[in-house]
Formats: structure tokens, C-alpha cells, sequence
């Protein structure tokens, strides 16, 4: 079966102020199957986020190409939804409105696009804050109505950068509580960004470890813990088998960054 997702060595260079070039990824490939929860993890700068760009059509590989369902992905689409740390709400509109402003591009009566927006409002638990403008909700409800905006689109696949990256530990675990339970409920594909081990072996299927820049695949870990999950999964021997597996692969690939690696002085 073809993935659903398919990155094909992707190589990404930027150039600094200085005029250098810099190689940023290096002849990655990976693949996402169909309705897969897959989690990038690795130390800071090794292009994670660089990565998710490339999928979203944002920047454009220096080599190779990107195939959501076999089809190159050249520039943005609304077949991939983004949903980023920051908030990325618009302040000048309510829970609502944000939720509601990209069903407006799509040829759909107000009566269809009421009932979607009813549908996701209540999937992330916002019933009684559809009038709500972004100041007046805490982080956690900021990036509920974000995730909802999101799949109120209807994309195939979803893409998110640490979105849970600047909420407080307890909030945090509630999102991705929140996030499996959306995930099982919709058909969705689903690349997460994180740097934060836990996280990623919670929520993923499997989890593509990288190395320091430039960024390659360095490990791919099939996350081994039966679903549903909960938070007592964390304390579990298996968990902490694979935790300790990914967290070693990070850890020498960040004292390899700051050189620091085995065998030097």
C-alpha cells in the first residue's frame, strides 16, 4: 500500500547573514501511512520544524520532493491543515469566527458551515465559549479552537509544530488526552513536531528520531504500547524502555553538535 505521505531526500539549505550556506537537512526520506500518528523528535536546530514546512508548502526543498497520495506537493493546500506553538488566532475574531474562517473559501451554505462549526466547537469542549474573543481564553482553550480550525477544514493530513510547547505540564497532558481522543474520532494523518520524549511516545504510532544538523533520520522507534493510553502509561516499564532508547540517540547527537561527542577531549 502506497503511504500516505512520502518524503523523498529532502535537502534543505538556507544561507546566513554572511552570505554562508548552510545545510540544513540532509537527504531525508521518511513516510506517514494512512491515518498514522507519527512524531519527530530530535535535538534543537537538527530542522524539525523545517521539515513540517516542506510538507506544508511553505518552503521548497533544495533536492527532492514531497507526495501526499502520490501527488507533489509544490505549495500550500488545503488538504493539509498547520497548527503551530503560537496561538496564530485572529484577535479580532471570536472562537467562532476563527473556526469559521476558511470554511468561508469553500462553497458550502452559512446553514453547512453553522453545522460544522457547531460539530468541532463541541469536540474540543467549547460549548459556552463560541462568543469568546482569544484574550479571553486561557493557552489550552487558545490551541483547542486552533486544532479545531484545523480539522474544520477537512484536511488529510494535519501538521503540528510543538503545539503544546508553551502550555504548563498539567494543561499540556489534557491537549494530548484531547488530541488521541480527536485523532481515534476523525480519519486524520497526523506529522507532530515535539522535542519533548514523553510526548512523543505517548501520542505516536512510531517516532523518526533525527540527528544534529543536518538533519537525517538517525532511528526509527515503533512506539510499542497499546492503545487507548493514559497517563499511568508513562510509569510503565515498556514506556521507560523507549524512552531511554530515544533520549540516549538525542543525547549523542546534541554532544555531537556541541562537539562534545564520544572520543573527543
Amino acid at each position: 500500500m502506497q503511504p500516505k505521505l512520502q518524503l523523498r531526500d529532502i535537502t534543505m539549505t538556507f544561507r546566513t547573514r554572511r552570505g554562508d550556506e548552510v545545510l540544513a537537512v540532509d537527504d531525508l526520506s521518511l513516510d506517514v501511512n494512512d491515518r498514522e500518528f507519527i512524531c519527530i523528535v530530535g535535538p534543537s536546530g537538527c530542522g524539525k520544524s523545517t521539515l513540517l514546512r516542506v510538507v506544508a508548502g511553505l518552503v521548497q526543498p533544495a533536492q527532492g520532493e514531497v507526495l501526499l497520495d502520490g501527488h507533489p506537493i509544490t505549495e500550500p493546500g488545503a488538504d493539509r491543515g498547520m497548527v503551530f506553538q503560537s496561538y496564530t488566532l485572529f484577535p479580532w475574531h471570536t472562537v467562532r469566527g476563527n473556526i469559521e474562517f476558511g470554511l468561508k473559501l469553500k462553497p458550502m451554505s452559512a446553514s453547512q458551515r453553522a453545522e460544522i462549526v457547531n460539530q468541532h466547537i463541541e469536540m474540543v469542549g467549547l460549548r459556552g465559549f463560541e462568543n469568546s474573543y482569544p484574550k479571553e481564553l486561557s493557552g489550552g482553550m487558545m490551541q483547542r479552537v486552533a486544532i479545531a480550525r484545523a480539522l474544520a477544514n477537512d484536511p488529510e493530513i494535519l501538521l503540528m509544530d510543538e503545539p503544546f510547547g508553551a502550555l504548563d505540564a498539567q494543561t499540556r497532558t489534557i491537549m494530548q488526552e484531547l488530541l488521541v481522543t480527536l485523532w481515534q474520532k476523525t480519519p486524520k494523518t497526523i506529522l507532530f513536531v515535539t522535542h519533548d520524549i514523553d510526548e512523543a511516545l505517548f501520542l505516536g504510532d512510531r517516532v523518526y528520531v533525527m540527528t544534529a544538523r543536518p538533519g537525517r533520520i538517525k532511528q526509527i522507534l515503533d512506539v510499542k504500547l497499546p492503545r487507548p493510553r493514559s497517563f499511568e502509561t508513562t510509569t510503565e516499564s515498556e514506556f521507560i524502555q523507549q524512552k531511554r532508547i530515544i533520549f540516549e540517540a538525542i543525547k549523542e547527537e546534541s554532544l555531537k553538535a556541541i562537539g562534545l561527542s564520544k572520543g573527543n577531549d
